[in-house]
């Protein structure tokens, strides 16, 4: 590992956060596959996210183009989330290979304030985390569009969000910017004040054994599944499918190599 990610890991672990610059190199195309998504289907958007109707959303963009899927698969990122994430114990693969999950996967544009809170649903001090969020910016993020903000150090501190906490430090980043931080950590948004929109392609990403907010390997359609390498599908969580039951198999993680069986028993 080079020391550039020893660096970013370094920041992870003391401040929670760390943005590595100029990581995307997609990020033009991707905002114009997204802002066309979001336009084809924006009424039906809103009506889902009724609580954050100020926000532009796009829900479970692996299902929409397996370039959002490729792009996950960026070294960098792949390095970070392995070294924090990856189960050293899988066994039943190699150990080098990362062996943790996709959890859910939107792209969203910022309208108004999101106060303080925590993607890992509960605190928890100390040096182990289970999950991960990783943001692909597309826009340039600024403290007049809505930005996101957080509270370094807060991942450890094993406690819920003070919202009363008036110093937040505000995450500004450029396009082609990704930005990766512990899901315990405190973060919110500021209001977008500029009339325009943020664009972010933000994935959660978790250890294997935890559940995933979207039943990826059921609606997952057939076109991007083929188009999939075994680490991909592995990543989507296609190696980590509960048994029907004790006949089928007693294991929930599987190898590349028992892959097919695996989605065999669980569409039967």
């Amino acid at each position: 590992m080079n020391s550039q990610l020893e660096n970013h890991i370094l920041e992870i672990q003391t401040y929670g956060f760390t943005v590595i610059p100029g990581g995307n190199k997609d990020s033009v195309a991707l905002l114009s596959l997204i802002k066309k998504i979001y336009e084809d289907s924006k009424v039906e958007n809103k009506s889902l996210h009724r609580e954050r109707s100020s926000d532009g959303m796009v829900y479970n963009l692996q299902n929409r183009d397996i370039q959002f899927i490729n792009l996950l698969m960026n070294a960098d990122v792949q390095a970070v989330l392995k070294y924090f994430l990856n189960d050293e114990f899988y066994q039943v693969q190699e150990p080098e290979l990362p062996n943790f999950i996709l959890n859910y996967y939107n792209a969203r544009s910022t309208g108004s304030f999101l106060d303080l809170h925590i993607d890992s649903l509960v605190p928890a001090p100390g040096d182990l985390t289970w999950a991960m969020q990783v943001a692909f910016v597309l826009e340039d993020m600024t403290e007049e569009n809505g930005c996101t903000v957080v509270v370094p150090g807060s991942h450890k501190s094993g406690k819920f969000t003070d919202r009363s906490l008036q110093k937040r430090f505000p995450l500004v980043a450029k396009a082609g910017d990704i930005a990766i931080w512990d899901s315990r950590l405190w973060h919110g948004t500021l209001d977008n004040l500029s009339g325009k929109s943020r664009w972010v392609l933000i994935a959660t990403f978790t250890r294997w054994w935890v559940k995933q907010t979207m039943d990826m390997t059921k609606r997952l359609p057939e076109e991007i599944y083929s188009g999939m390498t075994d680490a991909e599908k592995l990543m989507l969580g296609f190696c980590s499918i509960p048994p029907s039951d004790e006949f089928g198999s007693i294991h929930t993680k599987k190898s590349y190599a028992e892959l097919k069986d695996r989605v065999a028993d669980y569409n039967t």
